[in-house]
């Protein structure tokens, strides 16, 4: 397994279903992410059960744990992601997503290569900190740029504390610390 590639694969993820969701109404969102949270556990079921799949088993070997429940991150990734679109909609959501993707990707890669001083369960200032600027930079083309510093301020402290999986966390906390500031999105 390759952490640079897992992340990079996580990032894109968070990218691309930021993108599908913002061309999507209302009812096509919650259709993409339904599918998605249902072929993601079908294939985790897949894998579990030992099926070796062409191209997608050697991605799965390049971007999974090994230990690990295969696919439990893009299952928390859409079950997050299906209860932002339903309590808070879909611009939240993408803004959610595009959080999750920048913050945890960069701060895990930061994290592996400058990090000294660890926060908790392996996660570094160093790596939280620099997560937390690239996602604070990339929120300035969504939401104002005093709400994207507080927004990703709050999300890094969830990602480096937060004791359950931060693929749906960090989505769920940037939504509601976005409803909680009353701002909008410039994705209307």
């Amino acid at each position: 397994m390759s952490e640079t590639f897992r992340q990079v694969v996580h990032l894109l993820m968070g990218l691309l279903g930021a993108a599908v969701i913002l061309r999507l109404d209302d009812q096509g969102a919650l259709v993409f992410v339904s599918v998605v949270l249902v072929a993601t556990f079908l294939l985790c079921d897949a894998f579990t059960r030992g099926y070796d799949l062409p191209v997608l088993s050697g991605v799965m070997d390049e971007a999974e744990r090994r230990g690990k429940v295969p696919l439990k991150g893009g299952i928390a990734y859409a079950i997050g992601a299906l209860f932002c679109l339903a309590v808070f909609g879909r611009e939240y959501t993408a803004v959610g997503l595009v959080t999750l993707g920048l913050l945890d990707s960069v701060s895990t890669i930061a994290g592996l290569r400058f990090g000294r001083y660890i926060l908790r369960g392996g996660k570094s200032l160093e790596g939280t900190l620099t997560g937390a600027v690239a996602a604070a930079l990339a929120l300035t083309f969504l939401v104002p740029w005093w709400a994207a510093v507080v927004v990703a301020g709050v999300a890094g402290v969830v990602e480096a504390y937060s004791p359950l999986d931060d693929n749906v966390t960090i989505q769920v906390a940037v939504c509601m610390t976005l409803a909680l500031l009353g701002v909008g999105t410039g994705l209307s």
